[in-house]
């Protein structure tokens, strides 16, 4: 009940902060292919042998290592040795406050560099991880949808609930993959 109460409460913060915002109308088939840094956001409570590599691979076919950022609740070693190149933000579960929103330290990390595009990989909606990823400033921010995604992207993939959610990230990665090869790349 409390845990419920103050979710709703980060809820109703995020959208506070967020309420004068408007979002740009923007092509997709352009603002895609353009895209030249991109920050993903994995599953903060994975699933056990959950492999992230194999998450990763469409977005590592796109983008160099040098213009990946990954944000994750795993350890930063493990990340370093498979993407030397890229920068891992790691989130430890102090650095998420009692509302489910991360704090300022966490955001300051992600500000450090700017993105084109912005992907959440958590099937469920996480107020963190979405919030992160509206605090990207990402044009694109993609997520599936969810009754409270609105507030946080706007490329959104519905997922079947009759469906096995296990291709569910295939199928994000699918839709934004069509949009890159509308131009060719």
């Amino acid at each position: 009940m409390l845990r419920s109460l103050r979710r709703s409460v980060g809820m109703l913060a995020a959208r506070f902060r967020y309420r004068k915002s408007r979002e740009k109308v923007i092509s997709f088939s352009h603002a895609l292919p353009e895209a030249e840094s991109v920050l993903i956001i994995l599953p903060l409570w994975p699933a056990a042998g959950a492999d992230h590599l194999v998450l990763l691979a469409p977005y590592r076919a796109r983008f160099e290592e040098g213009h990946m950022t990954v944000v994750t609740t795993l350890s930063r070693d493990s990340f370093e040795r498979l993407l030397p190149r890229s920068r891992v933000i790691t989130i430890a579960p102090d650095e998420v406050n009692p509302f489910f929103l991360p704090r300022q330290v966490v955001i300051d990390r992600v500000h450090a560099r700017q993105y084109d595009l912005a992907v959440d990989l958590n099937l469920d909606f996480i107020l963190p991880s979405g919030y992160i990823c509206r605090e990207s400033h990402a044009r694109i921010r993609a997520g599936f949808a969810n009754p409270h995604a609105d507030t946080f992207y706007n490329f959104q993939v519905r997922l079947d609930p009759d469906s096995h959610r296990g291709n569910a990230y295939e199928r994000l990665a699918h839709c934004l993959t069509m949009f890159f090869a509308e131009e060719g790349v």
